[in-house]
Order: C-alpha cells, then structure tokens, then sequence
C-alpha cells in the first residue's frame, strides 16, 4: 500500500516538469504577455525563446498565429506570419498538421484579401499613391501565391496588373513563369500567358500556350471557349471547329457551343455542316432568332427556298415587324416564282424600315 500511495505524487511530479521542464522561460512569459495582450514583449519573448529552443515549432507557429496574423496585435505582418509558419514545418512537418493547414489557408486569404483591397483601389481612381498601391498589391498577391500555389488566381492577378495597369509584359510573363514553374498542370496559368501573347500578336507563341492550356485543362469552358475563338479571329476555322467539338462533348447542352461550331463551319465552307449545328440551337432554343435566320439563309444559299420560308416565317411569327425578316421571305417568295406575294412583304419591310 505504501509503494502505491507513493507513485501518485511521483506521477504528478512528472507530469508538471514535463509542463514547465520543457518549456523555456521566455516562452512562459511570452504565453502570459499574450494573455495580457501585451504583444510587444510577447513578440520579443517569442523572438527570444526562437533561439533557445531551436527545434520546438510550439515557438514560430504562436510567433505567427498570436503576433504577425493578428490584426489586433499592432504587429500584423503577413511576410513574417509566412516565414514563421514556413519554420514551424520546417522543425516539425507532423506538428499539429490540421491547425497548419487551416492556418494557411486562412493566411492566404488575408494577404490575398489585402492585395485586392489596394488594386481596387487604382481601379477605382481612390488611389492617393498609385505606384505604392500597385507595389502592396503585387507584394500580397505573391504571397497568396506562395501560400497557395496551385491556386493560380493570386499569379493570374499579378500578371495582369503589370500587362494592363503597368505596361510590363515582360514582368507579366515572369510572374507566370514562376507559377507555371511550381504548378505545371494548372490551365489557367498558360492561358493567361497565351492571353498577353495574343495581345502582342504573338500569334504562333500563342497559339502553342492556349494548346498547352487546353491539354492541360481539356473540360475547362473557359480556357476552350478562348482558345476555339482566338483560332476564329485569325482564320483557322478547321482547328475551332475541332475545339468546339470537343466542348460540346463537355457540354452537350449549351447551345452557344453548337451556334459557333455552325458560324467556324460556315467559314469552311460546309454548308451542310453549318446548317445542322444552327438547326441544333433552334431545337435547344426555338426563340434565338439569330439562329433560325442563319439556318434559314443556309437553307436560301442551298437553293430549298421552302424550308428557307419556314423558317424566315418562324422569325415573323416572334417578331411580326421586323422589316429584314420581312424581306428576307418577300426574296424568298419570288425565287419560288409566288411573285406578287414576295413583293408585297419585301416593300411592306421597306416601308418599315424607311419609317424608322
């Protein structure tokens, strides 16, 4: 009995030098001065205690949550919340992994938060010192950046206030550059570079980084839909033709994908083809009127003027007065040889269009 009533207090004894043994006094005082809400000789305690216990990531991690993050502490300074976090993992990557990553991700939208408070701020002409506010911008958007590097909107973000608001394309594809580099399978990121060449008509080099962006990204809308229309402004409608093919795989229903396909085959040549993608958006959306007259003038250019004045008659039941729609049947009448009744509708659509 006496063995056993004598371990208890021995446990104990264990259990508060294991409390106090471990821990320095710098970081003692540094937890009580937080309590206080004295951050400033908690910092320097925290700073202190960094030196004294070099492998305890408790130290950095307070140093970074309780000090640099805290935007009541006075202190706040993301950078160094950054580079204090970066050090916990760097002691100890098994170190309360969960509360890190929360602490990350929420660092990431701080700093995030902050650049798009100054970049509004010289998009909104409110800006007292333009080139300062573009600097802090820069400043945090890279180190969103770095706190999240495969979210690639922080990146994006730099690179463009340098292309639009700096006139620096160099800097722009340096910034992409560096994210592509450390995310090398994000679409997004080649897209916005194929973007900048594009606008310095860089069109071969372009034309590669949209096709590495949409391998990269083959079900991103957005990077195809910019890629499928940057082959149609420069004419190469077989290549926008192939993408829009592939969106529609993505998106069946989106009747835009089906309109523009028609419009590149068009462009081709392929009456055939055209007709029957416009043909698909009427079926989709029997009230798009630009769909119903571009099938309606395929079915004209193909000489079966019937099923061209079905469809112009279409337009007019949705829109009775439009005066184009109104001739466009009144030429389609007489090509069927109905000639005093395509008249008619071709100078009543004059008339309207005179009187606007």
């Amino acid at each position: 009995m006496k063995h056993t009533r004598m371990l208890t207090p021995l446990l104990v004894l264990v259990a508060v030098f294991a409390f106090f043994g471990c821990q320095s006094q710098e970081l003692t005082s540094a937890k009580v001065y937080i309590q206080q809400k004295d951050y400033a000789k908690a910092e320097f305690n925290f700073l202190t205690a960094m030196d004294v216990e070099p492998e305890n990531p408790e130290v950095p991690y307070l140093l970074a949550v309780e000090i640099y993050a805290n935007k009541n502490s006075g202190l706040a300074d993301y950078s160094k919340a950054k580079k204090y976090l970066d050090l916990t993992v760097q002691r100890d990557p098994n170190y309360l992994p969960e509360n890190v990553k929360q602490f990350r991700i929420q660092l990431y939208g701080f700093t995030f938060n902050t650049a798009v408070n100054h970049y509004n701020k010289v998009i909104r002409n409110e800006s007292q010192d333009r080139d300062a506010d573009l600097a802090k911008a820069i400043e945090n958007f890279d180190l969103a950046a770095q706190l999240q590097p495969e979210d690639p909107k922080a990146s994006i973000q730099i690179a463009r206030i340098y292309s639009e608001l700096m006139n620096n394309n160099t800097k722009a594809y340096e910034a992409l550059d560096k994210a592509i580099k450390k995310a090398p399978g994000n679409g997004d990121l080649k897209a916005e570079k194929a973007r900048i060449l594009a606008k310095e008509d860089r069109v071969e080099d372009a034309l590669d980084m949209f096709d590495k962006a949409f391998d990269a990204a083959p079900e991103n809308m957005t990077i195809g839909l910019r890629y499928a229309q940057f082959l149609y402004e420069h004419s190469l409608f077989e290549k926008s033709a192939e993408i829009y093919n592939r969106l529609i795989a993505v998106e069946p229903g989106n009747k835009d994908l089906y309109f523009n396909l028609g419009m590149s085959m068009l462009r081709l040549g392929n009456a055939e083809g055209s007709k029957d993608q416009f043909e698909t958006v009427v079926a989709l959306d029997p009230e798009d009127t630009q769909a119903i007259a571009l099938v309606g003038q395929v079915y004209f250019d193909l000489k079966d003027y019937i099923t061209a004045e079905f469809y112009f008659r279409q337009l007019l039941e949705i829109e009775p007065e439009n005066p184009d729609y109104l001739k466009r049947l009144g030429v389609t009448l007489t090509q069927q040889g109905r000639v005093e009744e395509g008249l008619e509708l071709y100078n009543l659509g004059r008339s309207l269009e005179e009187g606007k």
